[in-house]
């Protein structure tokens, strides 16, 4: 009997639906997946969702207590991906003693509790704060800072993955401004609001002594076990230190709600408008790596468009023209793109025009809308008409845009997961074969590429022609967080200056 494998630690961190298995999970954890066509966390998830307990089965060497610690680190840390259930986890999976049953005697915290549970006392409750606005200007029904909160998570907090989010983030500075700064929300100014990022900074990385030295509580009413039930004793608004990306989440949510009590009249002012957006990297923590580095340059994708060009004529060039398409001008996932069906191609109106579009059905079955061109058209067609289909017109609603070419268990059928990611990475794999001599560092990063990466070009470049909340809808995501990581203009600044510069 093989050894049990060795249960390594994993990254303990907010995790992206966009990162890659490759780069987060030890190699011999991230194979399994990757040789069946995974690649990302959001693909982990999506095949998890739909295979249910079993989905590990699928996956030869993986095995069934990895299984249980990757969903146990999806359920702790992927919040952006989506709710992991018992059904994620392999049947008869020992569960842990959840902390809440641990901790069930466990004295209530009057001051921090959720914020379903909050009664703000008259003096902070914000009726009077010196932030408030003139109530004649305001457009809330809001009394307090209480239920302005709630009308802000009911107004822009979309899906339960993002209110959960947006929850979190006013909860934890709402809870800040009462216990440790003894303020309303409404009484809060720009000093405070820098405060509350060194006080990030701090919490969970100080000694107890040292972080009492700076503020009012302790560290320990304020972090607990992860996923203690909300209505337990052992609930806390906080598990550990925050990194610095999830230090930059805080901010950005707490400014958005600022932002939007600002608008409505409920306050006079923001006081993050005069905090740096800028999270700084404490000691100890690397910069996250952009999504923009794993996307393909314009002098890439040429070769890879020259030797696509070269290939002989017949149904696999025409489905790898199609892939290409698919990926690096629509930004479509791989699920997406094996699920599409000539069904999703429409005439619809856009603007003042009726125009094509491909309707995407995508996570979570949201479906989003994106205009098609005449070359995109056409090849989407030449693809259809190379496996005897005449065209769009005549194919059944149904037809998959992506087949199996005759090898496999499903001939003619549609594409898996491992067909698609098997046949664009041979492909790469020969266009890096051209190019090596000439260019040898472009080879080593088209060897490395896979379906991923034409969406992840996708974001890049059409980040430079629309803005990013265009951007966040064209791909789907749930969070414009995610769609910001492909923004990199300080680098690309850096680099044009640079060039510049002589060398001695």
């Amino acid at each position: 009997m093989p050894p049990s494998p060795t249960l390594t630690p994993l990254p303990s961190r907010r995790l992206d639906p966009e990162e890659l298995l490759s780069e987060l999970l030890p190699e011999d954890w991230a194979l399994p997946l990757t040789k069946a066509g995974l690649e990302t966390l959001e693909d982990l998830y999506d095949c998890a969702a739909s295979l249910g307990s079993t989905w590990h089965r699928s996956f030869p060497g993986l095995g069934s207590r990895r299984a249980i610690a990757l969903m146990e680190w999806l359920r702790d840390y992927g919040q952006d991906i989506g709710e992991i259930t018992p059904r994620f986890f392999p049947a008869g999976a020992q569960k842990k003693e959840n902390a809440s049953t641990r901790l069930a005697d466990t004295a209530f915290d009057p001051l921090i509790r959720p914020l379903e549970e909050i009664n703000l006392p008259e003096p902070l409750s914000g009726a009077e704060g010196i932030n408030r606005a003139p109530a004649i200007g305001c457009s809330l029904s809001a009394n307090n800072d209480l239920d302005a909160i709630r009308t802000w998570l009911n107004a822009r907090a979309g899906n339960p993955n993002t209110h959960a989010s947006y929850r979190k983030e006013a909860e934890r500075f709402l809870l800040w401004c009462l216990a440790e700064k003894e303020r309303a929300l409404s009484d809060i100014r720009a000093d405070d609001a820098a405060q509350y990022l060194r006080w990030l900074e701090d919490l969970g990385r100080l000694e107890e002594n040292a972080f009492l030295r700076k503020w009012r509580l302790p560290q320990s009413r304020w972090i607990g076990p992860k996923n203690a039930e909300r209505a337990t004793a052992a609930w806390k608004p906080f598990n550990g230190p925050l990194s610095s990306s999830s230090r930059k989440n805080a901010i950005v949510v707490v400014r958005q709600l600022f932002n939007f009590l600002k608008r409505t009249g409920y306050l006079i002012f923001n006081p993050f408008d005069q905090v740096s957006p800028k999270v700084p990297l404490l000691k100890g923590e690397g910069a996250p790596q952009a999504f923009a580095d794993r996307s393909l340059t314009d002098a890439q994708w040429k070769e890879i468009v020259s030797h696509l060009d070269m290939l002989p004529e017949g149904l696999p060039r025409e489905r790898m023209r199609l892939i290409l398409m698919m990926g690096k001008s629509l930004g479509m996932r791989a699920s997406e793109m094996l699920d599409a069906r000539t069904g999703w191609i429409v005439r619809r109106r856009i603007g003042l025009t009726v125009r094509n579009a491909i309707e995407i059905v995508g996570k979570g079955s949201k479906v989003r809308r994106l205009p098609l061109t005449s070359e995109q058209i056409g090849i989407i067609e030449s693809s259809l008409r190379a496996r005897g289909i005449p065209g769009l017109a005549q194919s059944d609603p149904q037809t998959v845009l992506l087949i199996n070419l005759g090898r496999g268990r499903n001939p003619g059928g549609a594409m898996s997961r491992s067909g698609l990611y098997r046949v664009l990475e041979g492909f790469f794999a020969r266009v890096a074969d051209e190019v090596s001599a000439s260019a040898p560092m472009d080879a080593a990063k088209l060897r490395a590429s896979s379906t991923h990466w034409l969406r992840h070009t996708f974001a890049v470049q059409a980040l430079t022609r629309m803005s990013v909340n265009v951007v966040q809808a064209a791909m789907g995501h749930a969070s414009v967080a995610t769609t910001g990581r492909y923004l990199s203009p300080e680098e690309e600044e850096m680099s044009e200056a640079m060039s510049r510069m002589k060398a001695l």
